[in-house]
């Protein structure tokens, strides 16, 4: 396994569990807040989908992943697509002419902040061909956790160097 493939695997996990978290997280309704962590999220996403989508090649192509564990109950706002495929949800934040962190308002009850909680279910994403789209930040990452990760360490024992650094 080359270098920069090993190096984008380190990349990817570790922009997943960060993903893991912001998708986890209640925010307070603070602007300062939110925007730090959109901006944040907005980095990581692209990170990851740059480095998940580089992993994925050394697996085989007929392997599909889907995005099936979301961390909250959501709908789309509007009209667009749900992504559920992993492959086709980095496609699309890769590249996206488009990509906006949409924050919704946890149920009453559910809140543990005076004043209401907002979480981040999703992240919806337009490129030049495809239309707008949502996609699960936190099935994202669960996927490349849960199901991608576990395969990829499987072929880099296969082809493991004593130097390599991968967990």
């Amino acid at each position: 396994m080359e270098v920069i493939t090993r190096h984008s695997i380190t990349r990817a996990t570790e922009a997943a569990v960060q993903l893991w978290a912001f998708s986890s997280t209640q925010y307070p309704k603070d602007e300062l807040i939110v925007e730090v962590a959109r901006t944040s999220i907005i980095d990581v996403v692209s990170v990851f989908a740059l480095n998940a989508r580089r992993s994925l090649e050394v697996l085989p192509q007929s392997e599909k992943f889907s995005l099936r564990q979301p961390r909250w109950n959501w709908k789309p706002t509007v009209d667009g697509e749900v992504v559920n495929d992993l492959w086709e949800a980095l496609n699309r934040i890769i590249h996206a002419q488009n990509l906006d962190v949409c924050f919704e308002l946890l149920p009453a009850g559910k809140p543990i902040m005076d004043g209401g909680s907002i979480v981040v279910p999703y992240i919806r994403v337009a490129t030049d061909r495809k239309k707008i789209a949502f996609i699960d930040t936190f099935a994202l990452s669960h996927a490349f956790l849960y199901d991608v990760y576990p395969k990829l360490l499987v072929v880099a024992n296969q082809e493991s160097k004593p130097t390599d650094g991968l967990r």
